[in-house]
């Protein structure tokens, strides 16, 4: 084993600083770049990395220091041995079982008789009947134990069926006096209080779609108040909450004129539903028509744009405009727009405007308002020779507006 210490040149108890001096000076010494050529200094230099290697880390030190002291005792306990001749113990010899542990004659082994007879008699049958007894007895009493608690058991289950009945016909009682809140929340401590009891879960589940019936039938007769009781009760209670019951949510809310609660309900759906264009849109006209929030709408414009030319391209290549007739897209798609042009406007985004008003009157190319705004947004860029040819397209389609703007600006 190599001695790392006389490697590099320190004492056992030399500390880690002193050891990362004396690699210093080695390493420095015999770097194969200042000895090229020379492969004793280069496999030297490989001894000197491999000793700071061990003796710059505590625990590889440690380590071995104990294997180079097990090595120096074990060397000296070795040549003791070999030196004193009266340790030496010869090999055994033994060749058979006989050799080490003697020879023994069996047939002069003592002969016994032949083994005790034993007689059935009187006592004999008597100890026998009385544990056949015992053990009778004792099956007896095992099974009396057990019947008994089978039957404390049974008792325990009877009753606790009577309680849970009694428990549910409380919860039902309530719900039959329209307290649905109540009776929901009574079912769901009975729940947390015995959790393995199935018959709570399926009187719960059997209240909520009792209930989310009845909301779906206010909604459907347009009682928008009275239904939003039933669906807030829903939204507390049904996990996961079901979709349609958000939209119903959403769609009252939105009909009692709640608009922030609305637009939040709204956007519960839309996260199961991403690309509804047409959902981005209704929340992009709530915040901006009934919360006057344009920026958050504009948000929800663009995204809707976005989502729109995601699916066009998915569907038709990334020049979809020019295979796909413009003028045959539904109405919804101008309006939207429309709508992001219209508020790009009011943010003083005319450049933006343009280019949405581009699509619109290529989708709805007979709406005169929509020449007339990008004339309009032209017009503030100073491109009042493109504004008039938009201006006059929108006297042409009857757009009045237009009349006025044109005079002023196109002579």
């Amino acid at each position: 084993m190599l001695d790392y210490y006389d490697i590099l040149g320190v004492e056992r108890s030399a500390t880690i600083s002193e050891i990362k001096k004396a690699y210093k000076l080695l390493a420095l010494k015999y770097h194969p770049d200042k000895n090229p050529g020379n492969s004793a200094a280069e496999e030297y230099f490989k001894q000197i990395n491999a000793a700071y290697q061990i003796l710059s880390d505590p625990y590889k030190k440690a380590s071995y220091d104990l294997l180079t002291k097990y090595a120096e005792q074990k060397a000296q306990s070795g040549h003791h041995s070999s030196a004193n001749p009266y340790n030496y113990r010869p090999r055994r010899t033994d060749k058979s079982v006989y050799d080490r542990y003697g020879y023994y004659n069996w047939k002069k082994a003592p002969r016994y008789k032949t083994a005790p007879v034993y007689k059935i008699d009187r006592s004999y049958v008597k100890n026998q009947v009385i544990t056949l007894i015992s053990v009778f007895l004792l099956i007896l009493v095992i099974m009396g134990v057990y019947r008994f608690n089978s039957y404390l058991e049974h008792q325990e289950e009877l009753q606790l069926k009577a309680k849970n009945e009694l428990a549910i016909a409380r919860a039902k009682q309530l719900y039959d006096q329209c307290n649905y809140r109540e009776a929901i929340q009574y079912i769901t401590r009975l729940i947390r209080q015995q959790p393995i009891e199935h018959v709570f879960y399926q009187a719960k589940e059997e209240m909520i779609l009792e209930l989310s019936q009845a909301a779906f039938l206010k909604f459907d007769n347009h009682l928008f108040r009275e239904a939003l009781e039933d669906l807030e009760i829903l939204k507390d209670f049904e996990k996961p909450m079901r979709l349609k019951t958000w939209e119903m949510l959403a769609e009252s809310y939105y009909k009692v004129e709640a608009y922030r609660r609305a637009v939040h309900a709204y956007e519960y759906v839309l996260m199961r539903d991403e690309s509804n264009i047409e959902l981005i849109m209704k929340i992009g006209d709530i915040y901006l028509d009934k919360l006057g929030m344009e920026e958050k709408a504009w948000d929800y414009y663009t995204d809707a744009r976005f989502k729109f030319k995601e699916f066009q391209n998915a569907n038709y290549g990334e020049a979809f405009e020019l295979i796909v007739p413009l003028d045959n897209f539904p109405e919804e798609y101008y309006q939207m727009f429309y709508k992001r042009g219209k508020l790009n406007v009011s943010l003083e985004k005319y450049e933006e405007a343009i280019r949405d008003f581009n699509w619109a009157t290529s989708i709805r190319p007979d709406y005169g308002e929509s020449f007339y705004l990008r004339g309009w947004c032209r017009h503030k860029l100073g491109n009042n020779y493109r504004a008039c040819q938009d201006l006059s397209q929108a006297v042409k389609l009857g757009y009045s507006k237009a009349r006025k703007l044109s005079k002023d600006i196109c002579k």
